[in-house]
């Protein structure tokens, strides 16, 4: 089996690797190498440079690699697939004896949510050997070490994706990150709950997380707090704008935890809006607060490393 590491540079009139359908098509020693070394089931990465750092932004399992020639004599596969190979091939712009393109598996294969920061700390626990030298920037070295295809052990793909895992776990959650339009608009509802709980003094002060993610009778309770007064809150997020079910549902989780508790229980709702329908029930309210997501533009220097 043999898995790789392979970078990329993003054109906007070769969209290539194209990561909505999980193909990568390329030529020459290239294309012969896709042919000859990978397998199915083999990993391939896939990174390059965003804003003077280096990411991996995705990973393909290898279901099979053809000529682009035969993939082109294929109906279905001309029917579902649209990588610029098989494009230019079909107009007759590309002829390459040695053109060749690489498809993944559609389920196993996945194009990162959030790019995983290919750093001289990750370099140094996969098995490149990248040396880092006084000298040259963390980027530089990993750019050049890596400028050219390099073979993973498979003790290096389960570590890249034990980081993926682990990276999503905790999502946009830092507070220094400044995130472009871009990442903004693929911030997901744990990106928000991850937030939170690195960050939980923006609902209430001095509070202590004590569950996330919790099923109870009425659902699954997002964020569970408790308060200095040795009260609780309870935290009901939502990506798009609450309404009188948001209120409902929370309501469920506070009476569950009162229950069990005896103590004083209160409400957060994190949403991106209210519903202006529901704008003056939401007024109302005094048990349960409400929180805006949102982000603000930041205009900062460009650093180099």
């Amino acid at each position: 089996m043999t898995s790789m590491l392979i970078p990329y540079v993003p054109l906007a009139d070769h969209y290539d690797p194209n990561f909505d359908e999980f193909t990568y098509g390329d030529v020459k020693s290239r294309a012969r190498k896709l042919k000859k070394d990978l397998k199915t089931g083999d990993h391939v990465f896939f990174h390059s440079t965003i804003r003077g750092r280096r990411y991996i932004t995705a990973y393909f399992v290898v279901d099979r690699v053809l000529d682009t020639s035969e993939a082109c004599s294929n109906r279905a596969l001309l029917d579902k697939y649209q990588n610029p190979h098989i494009n230019e091939y079909m107009k007759g712009e590309r002829r390459d004896t040695d053109d060749a393109i690489l498809f993944g598996d559609p389920i196993l294969s996945k194009k990162l949510p959030h790019p995983l920061t290919f750093d001289q700390n990750l370099a140094e626990k996969l098995s490149l050997g990248i040396l880092f030298v006084e000298g040259f920037t963390e980027n530089q070295r990993i750019g050049s070490a890596t400028r050219q295809w390099r073979t993973l052990t498979k003790k290096d793909v389960e570590l890249i994706l034990d980081e993926i895992k682990e990276l999503e776990k905790r999502g946009f959650a830092a507070a220094d990150v400044i995130l472009c339009t871009d990442e903004v608009l693929e911030i997901r509802e744990i990106d928000v709950e991850n937030f939170i709980v690195e960050h939980p003094h923006i609902i209430g002060s001095d509070l202590i997380l004590k569950g996330r993610q919790r099923d109870t009778k009425s659902g699954r309770l997002d964020l569970l707090f408790e308060d200095k007064n040795n009260g609780f809150v309870v935290a009901e997020l939502k990506l798009g704008s609450a309404g009188r079910d948001t209120i409902r549902q929370l309501r469920g989780y506070m009476h569950e935890v009162k229950s069990e508790t005896n103590k004083e229980v209160r409400g957060a709702i994190v949403c991106k809006d209210v519903l202006p329908i529901f704008e003056k029930e939401f007024e109302k309210l005094t048990d349960i607060q409400i929180f805006q997501y949102g982000w603000n533009l930041v205009i900062n220097p460009r650093k180099w490393e």
